[in-house]
Parts: structure tokens; sequence; C-alpha cells
């Protein structure tokens, strides 16, 4: 099949494992957004489309960070092809904006009325 010259690529993030402990990595998915059934759903599968239909710069910025968070990856080309619907289920990682250090523990997570770590309130409702 022949592209057109000025069509651009698209690219997917393939999980391959783990750099560091399971621990670690469960930890730093967490801290991206990713809830831990999804987690577990990732470790279990082994090799794992996490992410396709990218840009080269955003496939290289989702694979950094996954490979902060403790995770082996590897981008590649992807064009049009059939496979499960099942391989093409995606991941989201919450923008920066979405996530708050809690000023008790230091702990990293998505914003919400306390912190998941040492239970320290955020926010106080007003009556």
């Amino acid at each position: 099949m022949l592209q057109a010259p000025d069509a651009e690529k698209k690219y997917r993030v393939l999980f391959l494992g783990l750099l560091k402990s399971r621990q670690e990595f469960e930890e730093g998915m967490s801290k991206l957004g990713v809830n831990g059934s999804e987690v577990k759903e990732i470790l279990q599968k082994g090799t794992v489309i996490l992410k396709s239909g990218m840009r080269l710069k955003e496939a290289r910025q989702y694979a950094d960070a996954i490979q902060l968070a403790g995770g082996r990856v590897r981008i590649e080309e992807h064009g049009f092809f059939e496979q499960d619907e099942q391989m093409h289920k995606t991941f989201e990682i919450k923008p920066l904006g979405q996530f708050i250090a809690c000023p008790e523990c230091g702990y990293k997570q998505l914003k919400g009325k306390s912190c998941l770590k040492c239970g320290f309130v955020f926010e106080r409702e007003s009556n």
C-alpha cells in the first residue's frame, strides 16, 4: 500500500515488563493516574499496547512517563490493521494539573478531599 509523501506516521507504546519492583511500578503508575486494577491488568498480560494512534513526540513523552514509573516500553510505528478490540484498550494518564502534593506527607496523587497515604484533609466543607 502506497502512502502519500506527506502522510504522518502513527505510533503506539507497548509495555514489555518491569524496570523496577512491582510495588515501585504500581506506585509510579498511581501517580500517573492509572488505577490499581488497570495496573494489575497490565502486569498480568505481559506485552500490552498502552496507547496507540500518537505522533512520535507524544509517544516519546508517554513512554518516558511509563519508564519513570518503572515500566519497560517500546515505541512502534503502526498502520491500519485488524486485531481483537481488547488489544486496543488504552490507559489514560491524567494531566499534571489534576494532581496535588499532600502538604503533610508530600505524597503526590490525584486531587481529592484527603490524602490517600496519611489521611490529611485538603478541603474542609464550610457550613
